[in-house]
């Protein structure tokens, strides 16, 4: 896969007439026989109307759900820990890797037991290569490793950073993700609390609202995401998934299932289907915090969220059709995952109806939603984001977790950031289905401003 950084990607107007050519296409396709046909208008927006119930619904539970108390493993004594390897792929990473290494070198866990492989590209212009030697030479912990291989992304950094692990336990995490002190200790405990337990899944918790408008708006998005989606999956016995900012594993899961699939652009979730598939568990416990940094440029938001979205409907396509049949999947996981898959793809249909409400003052058009009572229903819907946001707030406050100041106000005005947001899944869905373009894996570019923990 070819690998480009965000400066060597930025969308010309070529590009931009491109997606807006083909979007005007498919959106006129939709909405045209609105005025010709009879209660199709009525029906879209009903479909529009009960996909958003769909979607913002299931967060507003999750939400709830989220508050749901377990009690943690029991964290066992040094003697009984195992071995832990963490992984560090790097490449440019100048900004964020020695908050990074400074992290690990705080964590609790017995250092015989531990060791971080900082893998380097040769490739990197900047100082990512004198931080991982100097972590390597100043502590017996660190192994600095470089990679000098033509392309990949972070799958393929990934699997040749696994050659130098050693450890019974792979935690892997991203070059700007900080470890909580406690963080390693307790995701290694659910390891021995039960053996079916192939993968945890902590929380990534950002920490850099204050560089943009833009990075405080996904610094909420992801809290929700984090604290009230992956973990209500956790406490329902759903389809738990994990994100590649932060994710460890047993050993063994690569020797079983084989390596991160380098082809794709969410290997992360192409993982977390994979363990599905053979029947083992992945855990999620929204205390095991790691702290990350959000994009804080429209560039970097933009290729880092295309990719994801693009990469979702990767994987969308290739597990809808085999996991519905897996024996090993319980009912309640296949449906959480049919869900979870065509939501995957779903929001390309809120885009194209956006228009719709344009035809209402036509002569003898109309588009009301079928369902009584609909007003109520998108009055709902449009304070959905402010209620879910202070859910997972009194969740954190709880837990001892603070937020900046400006988070409280932003999540007034997430709605705007999600409906621009939209825009990213039909660039997407364009580059996926239509134009079927070649993946390309867009590095993230760091701005290292994240406040300190």
């Amino acid at each position: 896969m070819e690998v480009k950084t965000v400066e060597e990607t930025s969308l010309s107007l070529r590009r931009i007439s491109t997606y807006a050519l083909i979007t005007g296409v498919l959106v006129t396709g939709v909405l045209l026989p609105i005025p010709y046909v009879e209660g199709y208008g009525s029906l879209l927006n009903t479909i529009l109307l009960l996909g958003l119930v769909g979607l913002v619904g299931r967060t507003v539970v999750s939400a709830v759900i989220a508050f749901s108390r377990s009690d943690p493993p029991s964290i066992p004594d040094d003697e009984s820990l195992p071995s832990v390897s963490v992984v560090i792929p790097a490449y440019n990473e100048e900004p964020v890797l020695g908050e990074t290494i400074e992290a690990c070198k705080r964590v609790d866990y017995p250092e015989e037991k531990l060791e971080v492989v900082l893998c380097y590209e040769a490739s990197s212009t900047d100082r990512t290569a004198a931080i991982a030697k100097a972590a390597a030479n100043e502590d017996s912990r660190f192994k600095a490793v470089v990679r000098d291989e033509p392309g990949g992304g972070k799958a393929k950094a990934t699997n040749y950073a696994l050659q130098y692990a050693t450890g019974d336990i792979i935690a892997s995490i991203d070059a700007d993700h900080k470890f909580k002190p406690n963080a390693i200790r307790r995701a290694v405990a659910w390891f021995l609390e039960d053996e079916d337990t192939w993968c945890v899944k902590g929380r990534c918790y950002g920490d850099n609202p204050t560089d943009s408008v833009l990075a405080l708006h996904a610094t909420v998005e992801r809290h929700i995401a984090e604290k009230a989606d992956l973990f209500a999956r956790e406490v329902v016995d759903g389809f738990t998934i994990f994100g590649g900012g932060q994710a460890f594993f047993r050993a063994e899961v690569f020797e079983e299932l084989g390596e991160f699939d380098e082809e794709i652009l969410v290997e992360d979730i192409d993982m977390s289907s994979k363990i599905h598939q053979i029947g083992k568990e992945l855990k999620m416990d929204p205390h095991v915090i790691t702290y990350e940094e959000n994009p804080a440029t429209l560039d970097a938001w933009w290729n880092q969220r295309k990719r994801w979205a693009r990469g979702w409907m990767q994987v969308a396509v290739r597990y809808l059709p085999l996991l519905p049949h897996e024996a090993a999947v319980s009912t309640r996981k296949k449906i959480d995952a049919i869900y979870t898959f065509v939501y995957a793809i779903v929001p390309v249909l809120f885009v194209l109806v956006f228009p719709m409400p344009l035809f209402q003052g036509l002569q003898g058009v109309t588009t009301a939603s079928f369902i009584p009572g609909g007003w109520a229903i998108w009055s709902a819907i449009s304070v959905a984001p402010v209620v879910v946001s202070y859910l997972v707030f009194m969740q954190d406050w709880l837990d001892g977790e603070t937020h900046h100041w400006r988070e409280y106000f932003a999540a007034f005005t997430l709605w705007f950031y999600l409906i621009f947001q939209t825009v990213v899944f039909i660039a997407a869905f364009i580059d996926e289905f239509i134009l079927d373009r070649e993946s390309i894996y867009v590095t993230t570019s760091r701005s290292g401003q994240s406040q300190p923990r």
